[in-house]
């Protein structure tokens, strides 16, 4: 890998030489890497850098990580960077935005850049187009394209025309394949809607992605619907979003209240 930093005082970070400086300190902190053909692989900057023997410490630090299809930036108040492997540590309003429009927001995160992962126990929101997220904890890659978050998951994802939401809220792990169209809510998962409630023990959304919007959503497990009054019970049932049909399996059962 080729290493280069950009600074007045360049020379007392090496990357992989034995020398030690440490405190030192450097204004306007620079550091990129560049993949074999040339094309930029990440840059990390910052407003000011304290080298240490096996890490550095930046203020205000701000990064671009290059994927073959996104450019993502990230941000923190405080880092803390490995000088061995290059991870980081963020700390104090972390932000991660894609030039796709994915943008995530949270306390404290560590970045494995080799392996392209992020995780972090802190609480998280997540904004896209097709939904809003909020939750406590995540593991995933850096471009947010498949993540595991961990627990107490409130989703919002608005209707077709905009105006009212689908809530989806589980104890959790809520588990997202996006380039897939799918999210699996796992554990008292509860959709919530103008039309009514639905509970279960799993419920996987599928999404068009073309259109940024739900397509359908399975529910699975102990199935309750609640509304108004009446009730159903189904080991399984499938909501078409387009269409707003309901189909039920398994030994499905109505509790009906007329009104008269």
């Amino acid at each position: 890998m080729n290493y280069k930093i950009i600074s007045a005082l360049a020379a007392v970070l090496t990357i992989g030489s034995h020398a030690v400086y440490a405190q030192e300190r450097i204004k306007d902190f620079h550091i990129s890497n560049y993949n074999e053909d040339g094309s930029p692989d990440w840059v990390v900057t910052g407003k000011e850098a304290t080298v240490h023997e096996t890490h550095v410490d930046i203020e205000d630090m701000e990064a671009k990580y290059y994927s073959k299809d996104d450019t993502i930036d990230i941000k923190s108040d405080k880092a803390k960077m490995n000088k061995e492997k290059m991870d980081v540590y963020l700390r104090d309003n972390v932000e991660i935005e894609s030039t796709e429009g994915v943008t995530l927001e949270t306390e404290s995160l560590d970045w494995q850049r080799t392996d392209n992962k992020v995780n972090t126990e802190d609480w998280v929101e997540v904004k896209r187009e097709d939904f809003q997220l909020k939750a406590k904890g995540l593991d995933g890659d850096t471009q947010l394209k498949k993540v595991d978050f961990k627990e107490k998951v409130h989703m919002q994802i608005p209707d077709k025309n905009g105006k009212d939401f689908t809530i989806i809220t589980c104890k959790g792990p809520l588990e997202i394949e996006y380039n897939d169209g799918k999210a699996v809510f796992r554990d008292e998962v509860v959709v919530e809607s103008s039309e009514g409630k639905m509970f279960s023990d799993k419920t996987t959304v599928f999404f068009d992605l073309e259109n940024k919007k739900m397509k359908k959503m399975v529910a699975e497990g102990n199935v309750k619907i609640m509304r108004g009054e009446n009730i159903t019970f189904a080991k399984k049932a499938t909501y078409f979003g387009e269409d707003g049909k309901i189909v039920l399996e398994g030994e499905p059962r109505l509790i009906y209240f007329p009104e008269k």
